[in-house]
């Protein structure tokens, strides 16, 4: 028997070893056998970690089906909750409570991202910080989210400068607002994080701040940004399907933070097939990604509430309190 096939046989053998892992189901973690209704934005790093779990199976490691729903905006996501059409969605906190409020029957159940998205000018551009927006022409692609209210807190109290009226602001979806970035007719405008780092990487356009620089300059405590969110008579009718999605996802999360190649084919779904902006993308975006909640995360939450509507006002944020139960860490 040549050594050749020896190794070869070893290297199957392995190979085979490894995939037996990969595919093994967890006991502690499995869910009913059901489906599990994801909706989700497919044009941003919230596509990635579902990528992840269809691409390795990891829902069929958990013991469950996850089926995809193309869900773009908040409004769908609800009209989305309210119509049966979906089981797991994703919301910013601030529009999880708001939506509860109103009553929707919903609950945060995990955590996804951190304060990742940003704000971007041209390279050549005079604009050095949130001040600098005052008169200008400025992107915003969601009015009522997080990144938004963070930015005019900031804007309030480091500047005087009210975001709502000191400057022209042009509302509109994120490629729209690149488009405009690349034809010249803004001069700022707020980013999705994958976004961003075609544009930085091409030396059209630089980071102002990103959203997190912004929470930093307020003090605020470091909270996740984007939460899984479940519709409250799924979850009790199959908690055994949530805390399996949850345990796919951190097996999702753990890929993504140390495979550098399972990001390839999702980064090309979203037009980034050049290594430089493929690597940009797995830098700033990894250490954003969150696991679990931690044990004090709503009471973060709470704090960073309480400060924002000091210094943004209830107005802006759309209610004067968060809703009582609006998020939950009993299915981690």
């Amino acid at each position: 028997m040549s050594l050749r096939f020896i190794a070869l046989t070893r290297a199957v053998v392995l190979s085979m070893g490894i995939a037996a892992t990969a595919n093994a189901a967890d006991p502690a973690i499995m869910g009913d056998g059901g489906t599990v209704r994801l909706m989700v934005n497919l044009a941003g790093d919230t596509s990635f970690p579902p990528y992840v779990i269809q691409k390795l199976a990891l829902d069929r490691k958990h013991g469950f089906t996850m089926q995809v729903i193309p869900s773009n905006t908040v409004q769908s996501t609800t009209t989305g909750f309210q119509s049966g059409a979906g089981d797991i969605g994703m919301y910013g906190w601030n529009d999880l409570a708001r939506i509860k409020a109103g009553g929707v029957n919903i609950v945060g159940i995990g955590p996804f991202l951190g304060w990742a998205n940003t704000l971007v000018v041209p390279a050549d551009s005079p604009i050095h910080n949130v001040g600098d927006l005052k008169g200008k022409k400025v992107g915003v692609f969601n009015r009522t989210g997080l990144d938004w209210t963070v930015a005019r807190a900031v804007a309030k109290a480091k500047y005087g400068l009210d975001l709502d009226t000191d400057i022209v602001m042009q509302a509109g979806a994120v490629p729209l607002l690149r488009g405009l970035m690349e034809q010249g007719q803004m001069d700022a405008t707020q980013m999705f994080n994958d976004f961003t780092a075609p544009m930085v990487v091409s030396g059209k356009f630089r980071l102002l701040a990103s959203t997190k620089d912004l929470v930093n300059q307020l003090g605020l405590p470091d909270t996740p940004f984007i939460v899984y969110t479940a519709d409250t008579g799924y979850a009790a009718a199959h908690p055994a399907n949530v805390k399996a999605f949850l345990a796919a996802y951190r097996d999702a999360i753990d890929t993504l933070k140390t495979d550098d190649n399972i990001w390839v084919e999702p980064a090309a779904a979203l037009g980034m097939t050049d290594a430089a902006t493929l690597t940009a993308l797995r830098k700033q975006t990894r250490p954003m990604l969150i696991k679990s909640f931690a044990s004090d995360a709503e009471a973060s939450i709470r704090k960073m509430w309480d400060i924002l509507v000091a210094t943004a006002g209830a107005e802006t944020l759309g209610m004067s309190k968060l809703a009582d139960g609006f998020m939950t860490l009993a299915y981690q």
